[in-house]
């Protein structure tokens, strides 16, 4: 079991006299991203080769990038003051010459540090704590209840002699969103980005949010994460690889970094495509993922990949388990029917200012058959673009971001359900699943130090099933039926937006001022209108709403 072998490795590795730290993760969505994203952009000349592709970050070597800006004595304006020490505060258990303390703790014991709660520094012994809180509530029109975000909780980052460290996040929710997204949990029986959850007061859920890890140093070059969160491959807003949309994932990643070279390995255990019901034990599936990045110049990065999905009945192929071997010489040797996935994903910063970066993923293919043009249905792809523009036309802290997805029917699908490129009924990658393109977008501006405003949007035309019929927008819909026959729409002929048409135009506004660090107070404004060639499928919603939140991101629903 793929349990035993991990747990057996991870015995062997603490136990080893040389281990140092890695350091916890900032939480994707962590504004920290974004303010690392601008650097990478802006300073890519004259700082160290950095890996922005895998995602989440380690806060010690955001603590090492935030101080090599300082040494480098590179300055801005109050904004561009205020982003780096709020990346100070925000890693202080990593700074090697700063320290970062409150002019007014609570009570002298509560926010010594800004960023902390309650911290504890004992020379090997570190430890931070702090609450989480998400209260946000506003008005769809049209609906006749309230639409609101209930969240509290609590998270912890410790480290022990900077051979161990670890991460606990907890907290309780209740929700009630916007039609689109109630509609989408009652379809797919998931609540995005959760995992199990219950009814609350008839047309509302109820959900326990638990992520941990605990990371280690192995060799100087091998870093090893093992635990239960997310992950996200790529420079986008979307990834066609592996996105943080879907639940948390039970994993262990070694990412090993030589020179300018990134190597990760991730080893994944799933939950297969379920139906609610009574308490049960889920089916389980695996993924295993190798990602290969090189940084070629300070400017370009190329990264290729290959993952693999795969069920037993009798639990792990320890064959998938190898780091370094061509996942699809393993299938083939297996003869095996499993989801294997090929491709690459790079950036290029050119002058300071733009960052163009994209994603193409191989499901299936055959050359002859794309000559032919003959719309055969396992010519399976997919394409990202996309274009960031940082201080643009000459405005400090003003940022643009356009990218374009474009995804062929039946990607991701498989022929057995139990192998789609999903988890707990939702996609690991794009949350509109295949047969698609997409134009998405984001506007954000630094008005002044503590207040952004941020405009995300998106253009989607989809085509979709219909009652009977797989046109392959829905990935959890299986190719062949339990014979092997095919059973999609058809063996050739097949074309992008074949199916029902589906447009959507989605805006998600918000307008968010920092009260204190990692406290804000937020005002959104969130429009869609989905437009379908069957009437009765259209709709048109608008919804206002104000909220706090205390060491959180924002969740953002953009399909």
């Amino acid at each position: 079991m793929i349990k035993n072998t991990i747990a057996l490795l991870f015995t062997i590795v603490v136990f080893m006299g040389e281990i140092s730290a890695q350091g916890t993760f900032l939480p994707l969505g962590s504004d920290a991203y974004m303010l690392i994203d601008r650097m990478d952009i802006q300073y890519s000349k004259v700082q160290p080769t950095i890996h922005t592709n895998f995602k989440p970050y380690s806060r010690k070597w955001v603590a090492e990038y935030a101080q090599e800006i300082n040494a480098q004595n590179i300055s801005g304006d109050a904004r561009f003051e205020y982003n780096l020490a709020w990346l100070y505060r925000e890693n202080t258990e990593w700074l090697k010459d700063t320290i970062v303390k409150s002019e007014k703790p609570i009570l002298k014991y509560f926010y010594t540090e800004p960023a902390a709660f309650a911290s504890v520094d004992k020379g090997p012994f570190k430890l931070r704590i702090n609450p989480v809180l998400h209260f946000e509530v506003g008005k769809e029109f049209g609906a006749d209840k309230l639409r609101f975000f209930n969240s509290r909780g609590g998270e912890m980052r410790m480290y022990i002699k900077k051979k161990v460290s670890a991460y606990f996040f907890l907290a309780e929710n209740q929700m009630r969103r916007m039609s689109f997204v109630q509609d989408k949990i009652r379809s797919d029986q998931a609540i995005p980005g959760e995992g199990y959850w219950k009814e609350y007061r008839g047309d509302a859920q109820d959900f326990f949010t638990a992520r941990g890890y605990i990371t280690f140093n192995l060799l100087d070059h091998i870093d090893v994460q093992f635990g239960h969160d997310k992950n996200f491959i790529g420079n986008g807003m979307r990834s066609l690889i592996l996105s943080d949309f879907g639940a948390n994932q039970f994993f262990m990643k070694l990412q090993t970094s030589i020179w300018k070279i990134r190597y990760t390995n991730l080893y994944t255990e799933m939950t297969a495509t379920y139906n609610r019901g009574g308490d049960r034990l889920l089916d389980k599936k695996y993924m295993t993922l190798h990602h290969l990045n090189a940084s070629i110049s300070h400017w370009l990065e190329i990264g290729v990949f290959e993952s693999v999905i795969f069920s037993r009945d009798n639990g792990y192929d320890f064959q998938y388990l190898n780091p370094i071997i061509f996942y699809r010489s393993v299938e083939l040797g297996l003869g095996s029917p499993d989801n294997v996935l090929l491709g690459l994903d790079y950036k290029a910063n050119i002058a300071r200012r733009f960052q163009l970066y994209g994603q193409f993923v191989l499901d299936e293919f055959n050359f002859s058959n794309v000559l032919a043009g003959n719309g055969w249905w396992a010519n399976k792809f997919a394409i990202q673009t996309g274009l960031k523009y940082i201080n643009a036309f000459g405005l400090d802290q003003l940022d643009l971001q356009m990218e374009y997805n474009w995804v062929r029917p039946y990607m991701y699908s498989q022929g057995s359900p139990e192998i789609t490129y999903t988890h707990y009924n939702q996609a690991l990658a794009h949350p509109l699943g295949a047969n698609f393109w997409e134009l998405t977008g984001n506007i954000r501006y630094q008005i002044i130090p503590k207040l952004t405003a941020n405009l995300r949007w998106m253009y989607a035309k989809q085509g979709t099933d219909t009652l009977g019929s797989n046109f392959g927008s829905n990935i959890f819909i299986p190719t062949n039926d339990a014979d092997g026959r095919l059973i999609t729409n058809s063996e050739f002929g097949n074309e992008m937006l074949q199916g029902v048409l589906h447009k959507t135009i989605l805006l998600d506004f918000m307008l968010s001022y920092q009260i204190r660090h990692n406290i804000y107070f937020d005002l959104s404004i969130v429009y869609r209108n989905l437009k379908s060639e069957i009437t009765a499928q259209s709709n048109n919603q608008f919804f206002v709403g104000t909220g706090f939140r205390m060491n959180i991101p924002y969740r953002r629903y953009m399909y």
